[in-house]
């Protein structure tokens, strides 16, 4: 087995992962299959691939089947590792080709390194309790979160770039309806406000609203927010079987800080806390916190900010 092989449906989170592609593969060649045109493929060209194998989002085809042509060129090519973005699609399609290769997969991995000839990967179990480590010999399949590891790019690099056709797709789509979908993807924000049970009614939740007005962030918050009160949309909710968020900046306002919701927050790069309860387990995650009313709290700040700006 020899190379690596990159495939994300989204080109930035290709981009990502070629940089650890490249590490993992030595001197063998970094494969990319990727969603795009011929530009992606340059510039996926440029972010450390030496082949790219361009997708289109068929139409009439789920992306998924992808799996079954892959499949058949992974038995020629032997790729010792795939890693694979792990949105919705691609975690179905990494579990796939997983089976169809009969390799380890590793879902939501962490961390990945290669060692004696064996594959040391981690990932979050427990709801972020704990961090479970595996070792694995042979092809290794891991699908990674986007904004796991920073693209490296170097204009000057050439390799080839040729269409990916899925063909022998079992199963055809007969209608699409789509979802109507925020104006922004709140995993992709590098500021977002949090909203938590501490706000005792939907009209305060504004407070929040005008904080990440001034800081051109967005707002997410906590299960209970979305699912129970129905106060903000469900992909603004933020946790473990919800959005996970990587901001710069996370700031949240009556939050106690369960294990769940800490798990989506837990990569964020600054972490502050409003909150009137001192014992609220939110105060031992966060890098900063106030203790105080968040009705008072939030409009301190979005006057101070905005008195600066």
């Amino acid at each position: 087995m020899s190379g690596v092989w990159v495939i994300s449906e989204t080109p930035q989170t290709a981009w990502e992962l070629l940089g650890k592609a490249r590490e993992l593969a030595g001197g063998d060649a970094v494969t990319a299959f990727v969603v795009g045109d011929d530009a992606v493929g340059q510039e996926t060209i440029a972010y450390g691939a030496d082949q790219v194998r361009l997708m289109d989002l068929p139409v009439s085809t789920p992306w998924e089947e992808y799996a079954g042509v892959m499949g058949r060129e992974a038995e020629t090519a032997r790729p010792a590792a795939v890693l694979v973005g792990a949105s919705r699609r691609g975690k179905d399609l990494a579990a796939r080709l997983a089976a169809l290769l009969d390799a380890a997969y590793v879902s939501e991995c962490k961390s990945i390194r290669s060692e004696d000839g064996k594959y040391i990967t981690e990932r979050i179990v427990y709801g972020g309790l704990a961090v479970k480590k595996m070792e694995s010999t042979g092809c290794l399949v891991a699908s990674i979160a986007p904004r796991t590891y920073e693209p490296k790019k170097d204009g000057e690099r050439t390799g080839i770039v040729a269409k990916l056709d899925p063909a022998g797709a079992k199963v055809k789509v007969k209608e699409r309806r789509p979802k109507p979908a925020e104006s922004v993807n709140i995993s992709e924000a590098s500021i977002v406000i949090g909203v938590g049970r501490g706000f005792s009614s939907q009209a305060e939740v504004k407070l929040a609203e005008n904080l990440a007005a001034v800081l051109g962030g967005e707002i997410g918050c906590t299960r209970p927010i979305a699912e129970d009160l129905h106060w903000l949309p469900e992909d603004r909710y933020i946790g473990l079987s919800g959005q996970v968020v990587k901001p710069i900046l996370y700031i949240c306002a009556g939050v106690s800080g369960q294990v769940q919701h800490v798990y989506g927050i837990r990569d964020a790069k600054t972490i502050v806390a409003v909150e009137k309860n001192e014992s609220a387990p939110i105060l031992q995650v966060a890098d900063y916190y106030i203790i105080g009313d968040l009705k008072e709290v939030l409009p301190a700040l979005t006057e101070a900010i905005s008195a600066v700006k």
